[in-house]
C-alpha cells in the first residue's frame, strides 16, 4: 500500500505544482495553502518507507488507512476541477476527450472562472491541508522516521494523475459494461412509471466506478439523447446549498443570489421542468445517501420522461437507498485488461512487451485488478523507463505486503458496515414494558 500511496501522493504533488505555477491559491482565496500542501505531501512521502517496517502495529495500519481516505478526498477535488475544466473547454469546442486530467494544454484556471466555485474549492483545499497536516504531526507518537531510500519520491515526476480521462481505462470489460449501461440509460423502460429513474454503479475504492461513469457521460449517444448533462461530486462532506447551486449551474441555469434551500429547490425545479436530463451523482457516501430522496427528487421529478440519475458509490446499502431500477457492480479487471492498461500507461510497443510483459504481469497481479492502483504504478514505471531491472526491484519490494494488508482492512470495513446494517434491521427494538 505504501507504494500505491507514494504514487498517489506524487500525482497529487504534480497537480499542486501546476496550481502553484498558476497562482491558483490566490483565486481560491487561500494564498499560501497550495505551497503548504506541497510541503506536507513531500514530508508524508518520506514517512512511507518506515511505515512499512512498522506495519505490524494497529496504529500504523490505521494511520495508513486514514491517509488513504484523505487521498481519495484529494482525488475528488481533482475530479471536480477536471469536470469543470472539461465543461468549459467543451463549450468552447477545444476539449480533447482523449486527454488525461488537465492535459492537452487545458489550464487549471479554466475551472475557476466562477468565483463561487473557486471559493468552494478554496474551502476544500484548506480542509484537506488541515487533515494532512494532522496526519503528518502524528509521526512523533508513531515514531515514524523520514526516509526516501526505497522509491526516491522526491525524484519522481508522475506522468499521470490518479483520476484519469475515460480512455485511460481500457479493455473488453469496461467496453461491455459501458455499452450495457448506455443501452439501459437511453432506452425507454415501459415498466418505469415515473419520468426519472435511477441507475447505480457500485464497487470498492479504486475499482473504476467514476472512470466508467465518465466514459458514459462523454459518449456521443448520451450527448444526443440528453439535452442536459450534469455531473456532481457528492463525497462525504455534502453541503446541500453548494450541491443545489452546482446542479443548477450544470443544468445551464442561474440561481442569482439565492442561498436558501427553498429558493434553490424552486429554481432547480424551474430549470429542469420538462427537460430530459442525465444527472451523475459521483461518490455518494452513507452520510450523504439521502441526497436524492431527501433533497433533489422533489425538484427534478418534473424532468421529461426518460431522464436518468446515475449514482456511483462504494456501498451497496447506499445504492439501495436510491431505489435504483438497476444496480451494476464493477468487478476487478481480468489479467488481460489489467495488462492493457499498464502497457498503455507505460507506452509499450510490441518489442518492449517481449521483454517486459512477464514482470509487468507480476506487477498487475499485485495491484489486485484495481485500475486506480495499476494506473498509479504505471506512472511510476513510466518515469523509471523501460528497464527490466528497475521494474523487478519495484515488484520485489516488501512494501507490497503492506498494500495487501490495507486492502484487506478496507474490505473488512465495508463488510463490517454491511453486517451492522443487517443486525440493525433484524434486531427488535425493546419496548418500554420489556425494559422494566
Amino acid at each position: 500500500m505504501a507504494m500505491i500511496l507514494d504514487a498517489f501522493l506524487g500525482n497529487f504533488k504534480e497537480m499542486l505544482t501546476k496550481m502553484a505555477e498558476e497562482e491558483v491559491g490566490m483565486l481560491f482565496g487561500v494564498p499560501g495553502e497550495i505551497e503548504k500542501l506541497q510541503t506536507t505531501v513531500v514530508y508524508i512521502q518520506g514517512l512511507l518507507s518506515d511505515a512499512e517496517k512498522k506495519q505490524t502495529t494497529e496504529s500504523i495500519k490505521n494511520w495508513l488507512l486514514e491517509l488513504t481516505d484523505v487521498m481519495y478526498d484529494a482525488d475528488d477535488i481533482m475530479d471536480l476541477c477536471q469536470i469543470k475544466a472539461e465543461e468549459r473547454s467543451e463549450r468552447r469546442g477545444s476539449f480533447d476527450l482523449y486527454s488525461s486530467k488537465f492535459g492537452c494544454g487545458i489550464s487549471m484556471l479554466s475551472c475557476l472562472r466562477n468565483p463561487i466555485f473557486a471559493h468552494e474549492m478554496g474551502t476544500k483545499i484548506k480542509k484537506l491541508n488541515s487533515r494532512l497536516n494532522e496526519i503528518y504531526k502524528r509521526k512523533s507518537e508513531l515514531t515514524l522516521n523520514e526516509s526516501r531510500d526505497v522509491f526516491e519520491p522526491s525524484n519522481v515526476r508522475p506522468m499521470i494523475s490518479p483520476s484519469v480521462a475515460p480512455v485511460d481505462i481500457v479493455g473488453d470489460k469496461i467496453e461491455e459494461d459501458a455499452a450495457m449501461l448506455l443501452k439501459l440509460l437511453t432506452s425507454d423502460e415501459e415498466s418505469v412509471k415515473e419520468n426519472v429513474s435511477v441507475v447505480a454503479i457500485v464497487g470498492m475504492p479504486g475499482i473504476g466506478k467514476s472512470a466508467l461513469a465518465k466514459k458514459i457521460f462523454y459518449d456521443p449517444e448520451i450527448e444526443r439523447e440528453f439535452p442536459l448533462k450534469i455531473w456532481a461530486c457528492v463525497s462525504k462532506d455534502l453541503k446541500e446549498i453548494k450541491l443545489l447551486q452546482c446542479i443548477i449551474r450544470g443544468a445551464k441555469g442561474d440561481y442569482g443570489a439565492a442561498e436558501e434551500r427553498s429558493e434553490l429547490v424552486q429554481k432547480l425545479t424551474s430549470v429542469i421542468q420538462n427537460n430530459k436530463f442525465l444527472l451523475v451523482l459521483d461518490d455518494v457516501w452513507p452520510d450523504s445517501q439521502d441526497v436524492w430522496n431527501g433533497l433533489l427528487r422533489e425538484a427534478m421529478i418534473g424532468g421529461a420522461r426518460g431522464s436518468r440519475v446515475l449514482v456511483t458509490t462504494r456501498d451497496d446499502d447506499v445504492a439501495r437507498f436510491f431505489q435504483p431500477t438497476t444496480t451494476h457492480h464493477v468487478h476487478k479487471l481480468s489479467e488481460k485488461d489489467a495488462w492493457s492498461i499498464l502497457a498503455k500507461q507505460v507506452a509499450l510497443i510490441e518489442s518492449d512487451s517481449e521483454t517486459l510483459k512477464d514482470i509487468g504481469l507480476e506487477l498487475v497481479k499485485k495491484c489486485d485488478g484495481l485500475p486506480l492502483a495499476i494506473i498509479a504504478i504505471g506512472g511510476v514505471l513510466r518515469e523509471r523507463g523501460k528497464d527490466i531491472l528497475k521494474w523487478r526491484k519495484i515488484s520485489e519490494s516488501p512494501l507490497w505486503s503492506l498494500y495487501r494488508r490495507v486492502q484487506e482492512n478496507l474490505r473488512m470495513r465495508a463488510d463490517y458496515r454491511a453486517l451492522m446494517a443487517s443486525l440493525i434491521s433484524v434486531t427488535p427494538i425493546a419496548s418500554d414494558r420489556s425494559a422494566t
